[in-house]
């Protein structure tokens, strides 16, 4: 494996049962159709080569499991433990947004760099980043974490126009669910992993333009399922999306709940 190519992995660290596509669409009245269960998986990605050792988010505690009725399957360190990984290996760790569930256990990583979108940071630091409408998924020690690693020299902040991150990594601003949400373009042996984050919790938002509940900028965020979409057309690109169970089977099960995004099962990604 070159310094620009990359394995990736997907760790299944938690679910969720009890939603509905009402509750999770925006405005899904429009769409007459009859109101459905959707259930919803988080994950914490790996993106590895013998040169480095990268993550994308890092989850939540399980304090903040129970606080918001999620259900954990393991903690993350116990998954990446699976995957060979110890805490102190990880070199860097993309948050690709500032809600709670991406940016918990930063704290893990003591030997880690990390970064976000410049726009995501001014946001959430900015003088509207606590009003409800826009601090929904904010939450204040998450918040606390991140400004400390600022403060620390450890956080990168990623320009407008993105950034290739290290070789065969890209990190591309896609506003809309949030102001600087961050898709990480991986390449691989085989291709790319476009890891999409919550700018695609789930492959019908792309497949159906259907927006989530959550956003800061609605026509941002229709631009970004059209971006995604030009990805997806790439050859041997692969893109997969922030919270969609469907991801489990969608790729090969290398261990319990960790999944080879560089190895699509026939018929599916």
């Amino acid at each position: 494996m070159t310094d620009s190519e990359y394995e990736v992995v997907a760790l299944r660290y938690a679910f969720r049962e009890d939603g509905t596509a009402s509750s999770t669409y925006y405005a899904y009245e429009l769409y007459g159709e009859a109101d459905h269960s959707i259930a919803s998986a988080y994950y914490i990605f790996v993106a590895r080569n013998d040169f480095r050792t990268v993550l994308v988010d890092c989850g939540y505690s399980p304090r903040r499991a129970r606080e918001r009725g999620r259900t954990l399957t393991a903690l993350p360190e116990e998954l990446l433990a699976r995957v060979g990984i110890a805490p102190e290996d990880v070199d860097h760790v993309v948050l690709t947004h500032m809600h709670w569930d991406h940016v918990g256990n930063t704290g893990l990583f003591p030997n880690a760099t990390f970064s976000i979108a410049r726009s995501e940071y001014e946001s959430v630091t900015g003088p509207y980043g606590r009003r409800p409408c826009i601090g929904v998924a904010l939450g204040d020690e998450e918040l606390e974490a991140v400004k400390g690693l600022e403060l620390a020299g450890r956080l990168y902040q990623v320009p407008d126009g993105g950034v290739e991150l290290f070789p065969g990594i890209r990190l591309v601003v896609a506003p809309g669910h949030t102001p600087g949400q961050l898709l990480t373009d991986v390449t691989t042996s085989t291709g790319s992993v476009v890891l999409a984050s919550d700018a695609l919790h789930f492959y019908d938002e792309m497949a159906l333009d259907r927006p989530f509940w959550v956003f800061t900028d609605l026509a941002g965020m229709y631009r970004t399922y059209e971006l995604l979409r030009s990805y997806s057309a790439r050859p041997n690109t692969v893109v997969v999306p922030g919270h969609d169970p469907a991801v489990t089977t969608h790729f090969r099960e290398i261990t319990e709940n960790c999944f080879d995004l560089t190895t699509p099962l026939s018929g599916t990604a």
